[in-house]
């Protein structure tokens, strides 16, 4: 396993998802929706979560983190350009990268002890 090059890019995406949070943080649902610069910020963030290149052998042992829909997430918001559905991007901002946050989070713990 490439631990150390894991542990860099876990790094990476929990520094993205800390951007993220620092963006969201007092922003309501319809002030996102009409602050383009806040899109772009969240937008560049989630394509370097999703553009992390974890080992296979990381990925394999912790099977249930969304790997694939994070990667899933960065081609999208990649190929759309100005076609992007903000309200689903609300969404995973909202359910998912909490979630994804604290399984990235223990997953460091555990490589750094």
């Amino acid at each position: 396993m490439k631990t150390n090059q894991d542990i860099l890019r876990l790094e990476h995406i929990l520094q993205s998802i800390e951007r993220i949070d620092f963006v969201l943080k007092n922003l309501s649902y319809g002030e996102y929706l009409e602050d383009w610069q806040k899109q772009d910020i969240i937008v560049r963030n989630m394509e370097i979560i999703g553009e992390a290149s974890i080992s296979d052998e990381l990925k394999n042992l912790h099977s249930d983190v969304a790997w694939k829909p994070a990667v899933g997430m960065r081609n999208y918001l990649i190929h759309e350009y100005f076609s992007v559905n903000y309200d689903e991007v609300w969404t995973t901002l909202k359910e998912d990268l909490p979630i994804f946050k604290n399984q990235i989070k223990n997953i460091l713990k555990t490589l750094t002890q």
